[in-house]
This record gives C-alpha cells, structure tokens and sequence, in this order.
C-alpha cells in the first residue's frame, strides 16, 4: 500500500514534467520560427532577396504550416531570375498539396510571360482536373487552347481537307499534303483529290487521263473505258462521270450499275446523293432509292460527300434542314444557307440574315454577328469579322484574333490552313 502512495504521485510528476518539455519545446519553436520570418520579411523589404530564401529555409524547420513558408521563397526565387528554382519549388507545392490555386495562377502566368504555352496549358489542365469547375480556369483554358505555332508550308495553295489529307496546288500542279502538313504525294498532277477509305485510294488526272494511285503514289486502278472525271471512293464506291452522265465503280473499277444521274456523290455510311432533272435524292449503296427526287439541294463536302458525318443536309420547300441518312427530319428549324458537316460538331448555318451553329439533332447551338463562319471541328469555329479571318470556341469567345485572309477549320491533329497573306498551316498548342 505504501508503494502505490509513493508511484502515484511520481507518475503524475512526470507527466507534468513530459507535458511542461513539449509546451516548453513548442514555444521555443515557435519563437525560432517567428525569428526567421521575421528576418526573412525584413530582408524583402530591402529587397535582399537571396539571404530571405536563406531565412524561410531555416522557419520551414519550426513551421507547422510549411505552405505559406514555401509559397514565399517561391516568390522570391522569381524576383531573383532563378527560373530553375522557381520551377522546382512550384512544381514540388503543386503536387504535394494538390495544386493550391494561387499557386497554380502563378506558375501559369510564369509560363505565359516566358512564352511558354504548352506549360501553361498542361499546368490548366492538371488543375482543371482536380476542380473542373473553376471558371477562372476555364477561361484560361479557352484561351491558351487557342495558341498555336506556324508550320512551314513552301507551296501556293490549299485547294481542300478530307479523310485526313490536304490537297495542295504548287506551279499549277497538284499534290496531297498528310494531316500534319507534311508531304505524301508530290505536285505532278493536273488534279488530285484525297484517298478514299474503302479502298484507300486517291483519283487522279494526268494528261487528261484519269485513274486511281495507292498510298505510296503508284497507279493502283485503271478504268477501261473513258471519263471526264472520279470521285472519291467510299463503301468500296465510287462516282464517275463518263459522256456527261455520272455512275458508279467498284472496287475493282468496273461499273456497279446501269443507273446514270446528272450528278452523283460520293458514298458514305451507305449513302449518297444523286440528281436528275435538277431534283436531288438519296440512294443506298445498292442504289435503292432511300427519298425520291424531292430535294432542290443537297449540301456537299470538299470531298464530295453528302453522308460523310452520318446525316445530311438538304434544301426542302426552300429551306434547308437536316436529316438523318434513312430521310428523317431532324428538328423543327429550317435555314437559308447551310455548310456541310465536318465533324460531330455543330455546322455553320444562316438564318434571317446572320450566320450561326446548328448540331446534328437540328437545333440551334449559337447565333452570331459575323459577315461568315465556317463549321466547329476540335473546339473552335473560324469567323469572320467582314475583313479578317480569326477563330472562336463554342462560348462564343474569340481565340484567335482576326488576321488571317482566309481560314480553314482545324482538323484531329489540331492543324489548319490559313492565309496570312501566302497559305501557311497553324497547329494548336496541346
């Protein structure tokens, strides 16, 4: 019994006197790192910027909350010009608490005074994942997306886009350019028009000889009879014109049908447009009508296709609406002009006088003040502002600032042709 009244109050001795070394260890930390901030901000304030960060280091051994201690050399690694420091410090904030967002802002404007837009747009990104709906961000986003960088481009024109490829016009010639600008088939032909997807190859004339090449430039098919022109294959189709009257080849280049139209388009999703007598009409790629000869016009793509975004667009009782490839309305609105589809984006139409942008489903996504636009591809839409050529994002927001005299739309690998004042390509930063 007398052991246990002489432990107790040992035991609560010591306890007393462990609590009284951790109070007593904290307050000495604490007044440390009180110290050496305020050594740090008193050697900003004489703008001793290197000995600061050698202050901050030794608070951010006694800092609690090491957050504001780091963020502060960040700052003035920037105002000593160590670039290399400042990234590292920044980076290491980010990603050890999850991308605080002044932080964030800060490394982004460091990226874009340095020019550095593909930083920056990385650095968005990774923020936007972690809080997707900051609209400072978003903003921003919008804005980097529409950086780009020029790619050389040595010829005198862009003639067209399709299926991945350009064609190009160099001393009256023509070639096919691949989706990054650079060359796949050199500028001998008199016309070219892009390779086709079943089979893939491209229609070409030659000395008034028209026949198809592969994709290493070799003649692949050749017709044996005479045509004024080929088109396009698609569905392992494709339109020819021979004595004025347009029909269709197969695969292997021999007539798939006896029916002639005044005009036949490319096949695409088993589908295509024919005219007759001025009426135009939609056939299956057994050539079994799908509408009668209803429609005063049906819309085309460069490469000559109608279904290629699997719908078209066709002119109806003087408007002109979309459908769906079995014929089928789609929406309650009809348009005075219309632009072919060019990816699931929405396309350019006009009504009442000013130009906007209508999806698929046929409902009007955006209306505009500009003189013309072109459809949206990979987020933005090229517009024109009565003068110039520039881009906007679906927000109606330019990206691009207008200084082009033409502009083309972007395609999947984020490139487009423009004219500023020779035809060059741009690429958007990624």
């Amino acid at each position: 019994m007398n052991m246990k009244r002489i432990l107790a109050p040992m035991i609560i001795l010591l306890l007393v006197l462990g609590w009284g070394n951790i109070i007593g260890g904290n307050a000495r930390k604490y007044k440390s790192y009180t110290e050496h901030m305020k050594n740090a901000k008193a050697l900003e304030a004489k703008e001793i910027y290197i000995d600061a960060v050698e202050q901050y280091k030794k608070a951010l051994e006694f800092a609690r909350n090491k957050l504001p201690v780091q963020e502060a050399m960040l700052d003035d690694y920037l105002k000593l010009k160590k670039y290399k420091d400042f990234e590292k410090q920044g980076n290491s904030i980010l990603e050890n608490y999850n991308y605080p967002k002044n932080v964030a802002k800060k490394m982004t404007d460091y990226y874009i005074d340095r020019k550095q837009t593909v930083n920056a747009l990385k650095l968005v990104n990774a923020y936007l994942e972690r809080n997707a709906d900051d609209e400072e961000f978003l903003a921003l986003q919008g804005k980097l997306r529409g950086s780009y960088t020029e790619v050389y481009f040595g010829s005198d024109d862009i003639k067209m886009y399709g299926n991945g490829f350009y064609v190009f016009a160099d001393n009256n010639k023509q070639g096919l350019l691949k989706s990054d600008g650079s060359e796949k088939i050199k500028a001998i032909y008199d016309k070219i028009y892009p390779y086709g997807k079943e089979p893939e190859y491209a229609p070409v004339c030659k000395d008034n000889d028209w026949y198809y090449i592969d994709k290493n430039g070799y003649k692949k098919l050749a017709l044996d009879f005479s045509v004024e022109s080929l088109g396009v294959y698609g569905n392992n189709l494709a339109p020819y014109c021979s004595e004025g009257k347009y029909s269709y080849i197969d695969e292997n280049a021999k007539k798939a049908s006896n029916n002639t139209y005044d005009f036949a388009s490319g096949f695409a999703g088993k589908r295509a447009a024919v005219k007759n007598n001025g009426k135009w009409a939609i056939i299956k790629s057994d050539f079994s009508q799908v509408t009668d000869f209803i429609y005063d016009d049906v819309v085309l793509d460069d490469c000559g296709f109608a279904t290629s975004q699997n719908v078209y667009i066709a002119k109806l009782d003087g408007k002109y609406h979309i459908f769906d490839i079995d014929g089928k309305v789609k929406g309650d609105e009809g348009f005075d002009e219309a632009k072919a589809f060019v990816s699931d984006e929405s396309t350019a139409i006009k009504k009442d006088g000013k130009w906007g942008f209508v999806n698929k489903k046929g409902e009007v996504e955006l209306m505009t003040e500009y003189s013309d636009i072109k459809p949206f591809s990979n987020g933005f839409a090229a517009v024109c502002d009565g003068k110039k050529w520039g881009y906007i994002n679906k927000n109606n927001t330019v990206v691009i600032d207008f200084e082009f005299n033409e502009a083309g739309s972007f395609n999947n690998s984020g490139i487009a042709a423009v004219k500023k004042p020779a035809w060059k390509f741009i690429q958007l930063v990624k």
